[in-house]
């Protein structure tokens, strides 16, 4: 059944389309993505929480322990000042590590998603392809069977151009674009006399 989708000769003709199936798809994966990027600033959120917890408790412990101070006070607090400066530094690089991580993290993720939605274009427009001939069915006059309307343009193809070239017979030329590009032929030129052309 695949075989009745493959064009057999280039053509420039568009098929009216339902997309009813492609916006539904585009919708399901915007929902996807933006459950997936709320799980992940959800789980980065929580990540940070856990990082700077440690912190805060050494922070709350110090504000005890000077709380409770009653001789030596400014010995004490000059000691405490280099271990509040300590961990001010510490705390301030790990927010820097912090802010680095979550900026890759999201440039990562932004680049994930846009590979997947690429991915699912690609795959789209290839079912598209494949399918939407399955969809159309035509008489032909000659046989008076029911054909896919691709087989029945391809029939059509070959009564009216006879310079035309398949596909097949492209390949076998091997044709780089270079060389293609070098012919300076129109998109028409190849569709009515790409037999003679394009070599």
């Amino acid at each position: 059944m695949a075989d009745d989708f493959i064009y057999k000769y280039p053509h420039t003709i568009l098929q009216e389309l339902n997309l009813d199936y492609i916006l539904r798809r585009i919708a399901e994966i915007e929902n996807s993505i933006k459950t997936i990027k709320e799980q992940i600033e959800g789980e980065i959120f929580e990540w940070v929480q856990e990082q700077l917890a440690p912190y805060e408790q050494q922070l709350n412990d110090l504000i005890n322990e000077v709380n409770n101070l009653s001789d030596h006070v400014d010995t004490t607090l000059a000691e405490y000042d280099v271990r509040i400066t300590n961990i001010d530094n510490h705390v301030a690089v790990e927010l820097t590590n912090i802010r680095r991580e979550i900026v890759e993290n999201s440039e990562a993720l932004s680049a994930l998603m846009d590979l997947k939605i690429e991915n699912n274009n690609v795959y789209l427009l290839n079912e598209i392809s494949q399918n939407v001939g399955s969809l159309f069915f035509v008489v032909d006059p000659f046989t008076g069977n029911h054909v896919p309307i691709q087989q029945m343009i391809d029939t059509l193809s070959e009564y009216h151009i006879t310079d035309g070239i398949t596909y097949a017979v492209m390949n076998t030329r091997a044709l780089t674009y270079t060389q293609f590009n070098a012919l300076n032929i129109t998109y028409s030129d190849l569709l009515m006399h790409g037999h003679t052309l394009y070599q």
